[in-house]
């Protein structure tokens, strides 16, 4: 399966793309393994977002 999302994370501010990137695939656990194949993401922080 093949995702696309676009997250907005106070949580984000400071880091990298990359380290942003390791914290969603951390929250997403074994979902990544399992049953998840492909995510593309938009990491953002609130001040960054631009709807």
């Amino acid at each position: 399966r093949h995702f696309f999302a676009t997250i907005v994370s106070s949580e984000f501010k400071g880091l990298t793309r990359i380290k942003r990137h390791q914290r969603v695939y951390a929250a997403l656990g074994e979902r990544m393994r399992e049953e998840i194949h492909a995510l593309s993401m938009k990491t953002l922080t609130p001040e960054e977002w631009q709807p």
